[in-house]
């Protein structure tokens, strides 16, 4: 088996149509909307921020995850990606926050471009029990690649959220084999690669119908790790993207 050829900033997860169905009454599912909705958005840099995805971005998540040197890299997104499969997605988005509201998917946006969707990136607030997912997962643009945004949006949002808001200390994530991209951005973050009697450890996914290889990488950190963690803070956006 032979694994991707080409590089790209995109990693795993993105849910299929067999999550889990949350039942609540329309004011209670209208009440974590709101709350999901006025996440305040994280400045990334000048012109891109982090913060939550809305119904309007679904047209532009289709041309996305319809490109080739995105799709090819995710395990979750069918393919073609259509509009009732954003839909369904973005519908997810009060399934995916945490006791305290924050958003657990977040979509990188281009604020010198009318605010337009750029990327995803996704943490987790699961048990430290069960290692054997994607407790991380993402994919940006391919014109935004080479700008170091998803290394410094995995360290923010990993650290902020799963690490000091969810009290998560062991994470578990995979890549393909061949995407030296993904596998670097996990690793700057302090992911390592597994390895077994001196051999790197792979598990295998099936794709379209083919058996794809995946490097497994796993983060475990120690109280001093979090003390240690190295900060990243938030960019100053420029005056003329600021709302009057």
């Amino acid at each position: 088996m032979t694994g991707p050829t080409t590089t790209t900033e995109a990693s795993q997860a993105h849910p299929v149509k067999h999550a889990t169905t949350y039942k609540r009454t329309p004011e209670e599912h209208a009440r974590l909307v709101a709350l999901h909705n006025a996440y305040s958005p994280i400045w990334l840099t000048s012109t891109i921020t982090l913060g939550p995805w809305f119904p309007s971005d679904r047209e532009t998540l289709v041309e996305y995850l319809n490109d080739a040197r995105i799709h090819s890299f995710l395990c979750g997104p069918p393919f073609p990606y259509t509009l009732s499969d954003a839909d369904f997605w973005l519908g997810m988005k009060v399934d995916r926050m945490t006791k305290r509201g924050t958003p657990l998917d977040f979509c990188f946006r281009d604020m010198a471009r009318g605010g337009r969707a750029i990327g995803s990136i996704a943490v987790c607030n699961g048990s430290d029990e069960v290692l054997t997912g994607d407790d991380v997962g993402y994919w940006l643009a391919p014109e935004y690649h080479g700008q170091g945004l998803m290394s410094k949006a995995l360290r923010l949002l990993l650290h902020r959220i799963s690490i000091i808001e969810c009290g998560k200390r062991k994470f578990n994530a995979h890549a393909f084999i061949g995407n030296h991209a993904s596998r670097r951005i996990m690793e700057k973050v302090g992911f390592v690669v597994q390895e077994k009697d001196g051999e790197e450890v792979k598990e295998t996914t099936v794709k379209n119908g083919k058996e794809i290889e995946m490097w497994v990488l796993r983060l475990y950190l120690t109280d001093a790790d979090v003390e240690g963690w190295e900060k990243v803070q938030e960019a100053t956006p420029l005056p003329s993207l600021l709302v009057k």
